[in-house]
């Protein structure tokens, strides 16, 4: 139970800064971005190149962090790795893909369904080229 409890104020925290993010990207306050994923990441102990060559097993695997919470925490980076993209024009499409691709993986193996992942690859399908 207390396992449960610290992976969910974990994911809270993480979840305000992702909001965080997104309100500056939203209003064109995003001098702090850089720092704020790099947060997430660190809290994670996870980055980009990370997510981006790893199989999803492998990732839920090191983000369990002996409480099996990996799935959640993978959530969260593929939301970073959302908003890292909208700072790399040039790596945007693979970096979406791969999010694509993981939140795929989530949704299929995660035994609860989610309307919010429902969205976010309706939205990534419609930013990917």
């Amino acid at each position: 139970m207390l396992k449960r409890d610290f992976i969910m104020i974990q994911i809270e925290e993480l979840a305000k800064v992702i909001l965080q993010i997104i309100t500056n990207r939203n209003t064109n306050a995003s001098r702090h971005t850089p720092e704020l994923i790099q947060t997430v990441y660190n809290s994670l102990q996870v980055d980009r190149p990370t997510l981006m060559t790893v199989p999803p097993e492998e990732l839920i695997r090191r983000l369990n962090n002996d409480d099996n919470g990996g799935v959640l925490r993978l959530e969260i980076a593929v939301k970073t790795l959302i908003e890292e993209s909208y700072l790399y024009p040039d790596e945007e499409q693979a970096m979406l893909q791969k999010a694509k691709t993981l939140l795929k993986y989530i949704q299929t193996h995660d035994k609860t369904f989610s309307l919010e992942r429902a969205n976010m690859l309706n939205e990534l399908e419609q930013r990917i080229l």
